[in-house]
């Protein structure tokens, strides 16, 4: 019987131990969702987190984000009576502000196309005072949203704006510390149901997220939006277009430029492009790009040999680009260039030219990273594709800073037009012949003597 107890004991002690193993585990997944206090002194705290979208090389746009609070009632159930409205403080607007070109150093993320700029504000409970909790002990309920045209914008027509449409619900617990003073204990945030900010897409309404400010740091090292900001998200997105548009098409937003050069070139000679130009993917679908094919003196000289379907406008003809397509049969001479006129910064660029017989070809950029590349004889050639230069290559800002040149430099040209390429052919060719013809004027020889 002794002996059974004891194996008994055992098994619990081992059970009990297993399931600690576990719970501790576990623990992590059962992180808190709101912020907590611990008194008076030490009271919840909470704030909001703005996350500024943009394309990748956009500056910052100057910009103040307003927060407001709207009182809700007291306790479950709810009562929003005028007497427990008028017992709640009023919590002050949030303000989140950002200057032209901010970019936090430990706030600033680059993910693809996309920057992201993120700051945090002050704890909101901050300046309410004990005293200020009329209503006692209880759960004061608020509901938080953003107000809308908070971004300055420099030219209406070049950008876009995207304000968030988040709803959250703010739950103040607040109860009374050992010295009988009132203190917010718990803060939790809750979604609500039809109007989730992006940042929770295809999280379900009433799902609570931690308002802590500096989130819970639950990863050490490198800074992340997950671990070390407030989960009480909205999230902006901003996009500018460069290029002067059809009122201005001297400044442009790309240029690929056609140079022919070399012994023998055909400077009136055309050269196919298969060109693709990409929106930055935070930018609304769909999206249609301009481009005017001009000459050395800046003219429009877009004609239907630089393509055959052509759109027209107040500066003449221009070539349509649909975002994401690539378009096949461009035609480009020596001294024009094809100016993209209203791209987005941050749109990615493809360019792709045919082979040609007889030139070889090479290319320079001074975009997304300075760079300049050749090619052999009859290939095609660009980037992505046809090279080391992998990419992605997005556009910067500002006018007229986005430009490649495709140089096509004649190779083998003679002045009496047999090409150098072919001449040890044509040597060989002669060699032959001249052998025939002396090895024809000995057997004649032969014969003659012969007959004599």
């Amino acid at each position: 019987m002794t002996m059974k107890r004891g194996l008994t004991k055992k098994l619990v002690l081992t059970i009990l131990l297993i399931a600690a193993i576990a719970l501790s585990m576990a623990a992590p997944a059962f992180a808190a969702d709101y912020s907590s206090g611990k008194n008076s002194e030490e009271p919840a705290q909470a704030a909001i987190t703005k996350i500024f979208k943009m394309p990748v090389g956009t500056p910052t746009p100057e910009a103040e984000f307003v927060f407001t609070f709207t009182k809700s009632g007291m306790n479950v159930p709810l009562d929003d009576s005028s007497e427990a409205l008028a017992g709640m403080p009023e919590i002050p607007n949030v303000t989140i502000s950002f200057t032209a070109g901010e970019e936090p150093e430990e706030g600033t993320f680059v993910t693809g196309d996309t920057k992201t700029v993120v700051k945090e504000s002050k704890n909101f409970l901050a300046d309410i005072t004990p005293a200020m909790w009329v209503n006692g002990e209880g759960i004061y309920k608020y509901t938080v949203e953003e107000t809308t045209g908070g971004i300055t914008l420099a030219d209406a027509l070049k950008e876009e704006t995207v304000y968030s449409a988040a709803r959250y619900d703010v739950e103040i617990w607040v109860e009374k510390d050992v010295n009988d003073v009132l203190y917010p204990k718990y803060v939790s945030v809750k979604i609500i149901q039809d109007h989730v900010d992006e940042y929770y897409e295809g999280t379900l309404g009433s799902e609570k997220v931690d308002p802590t400010p500096g989130g819970v740091n639950q990863v050490e090292g490198e800074k992340t939006i997950e671990d070390d900001f407030s989960q009480f998200i909205f999230t902006n997105k901003y996009s500018r277009s460069d290029g002067g548009g059809v009122t201005d098409p001297s400044k442009s937003a790309l240029d690929i430029e056609k140079i022919i050069t070399g012994n023998g070139a055909e400077l009136d000679a055309y050269f196919d492009f298969d060109i693709k130009v990409t929106k930055p993917s935070i930018v609304s679908d769909p999206q249609t790009y301009k481009a005017y094919v001009v000459d050395q003196n800046g003219n429009n000289v877009t004609g239907p040999e630089n393509y055959a379907t052509l759109g027209t406008d107040a500066n003449g003809s221009f070539i349509l680009f649909t975002s994401g397509n690539e378009l096949t049969g461009v035609k480009l001479t020596n001294g024009q260039k094809l100016a993209f006129v209203d791209l987005h910064i941050g749109s990615a660029v493809e360019v792709l030219e045919s082979a040609s017989a007889g030139y070889i070809p090479s290319y320079q950029r001074t975009f997304a990273g300075e760079a300049q590349y050749k090619g052999s004889v009859n290939t095609e050639f660009g980037f992505p594709r046809a090279s080391q230069d992998e990419g992605p290559h997005y556009t910067q800002a500002g006018a007229n800073t986005n430009q490649v040149t495709f140089t096509n430099t004649r190779s083998g040209a003679t002045p009496t037009g047999i090409s150098v390429d072919n001449l040890p052919f044509i040597v060989l060719i002669g060699l032959a012949t001249a052998g025939l013809v002396i090895l024809t004027i000995i057997k004649i020889r032969k014969n003659t003597n012969h007959t004599v």
